[in-house]
């Protein structure tokens, strides 16, 4: 009775973490969206800026300076957003993983050939996750890492 319920649970559990990848990447997906959007606007405000002329009022000139910092604090503010959202996508596959390693780990009738086989499959998407993260930081990858 126990076996058939704990693979039922287990069962929902990675349903739900799937579900939450998903939207985690639907998320993601939406603030980069936002974030070109933000771009655009950016743009427009440089262009209301470099459209000044020797004959543009003071108001003219404040009114493009007050467009171009609100188009920047809301790029900055989506770009944080983006971030946090990334290394929560980080952090759900390490918890994914370490939960796996655990199932693994308690097997005692398999060999660590086996074991090391079924983490390596599990392994693979917070490896590709951890380059996500480094590449959206432009971090640098060691050598070891890299494919």
């Amino acid at each position: 009775m126990r076996r058939p319920l704990l693979a039922l649970t287990c069962l929902l559990a990675l349903s739900a973490a799937g579900c939450q990848q998903q939207d985690l990447a639907l998320k993601e997906q939406k603030t980069e969206a936002k974030i070109c959007a933000q771009l655009a606007e950016v743009g427009t405000a440089l262009d209301q800026v470099g459209a000044l002329q020797p004959t543009s009022t003071v108001g003219e000139a404040v009114a493009a300076d007050r467009a171009l910092a609100k188009a920047l604090n809301s790029l900055e503010t989506s770009e944080q957003t983006l971030e946090k959202l990334r290394l929560k996508n980080f952090q759900n596959q390490l918890r994914t993983f370490k939960e796996d390693v655990a199932r693994v780990a308690s097997r005692k009738d398999q060999t660590i050939e086996q074991a090391a086989q079924q983490l390596k499959a599990k392994a693979a998407p917070v490896v590709v996750a951890r380059r996500q993260l480094s590449a959206a930081v432009k971090c640098e990858e060691p050598a070891a890492a890299k494919p």
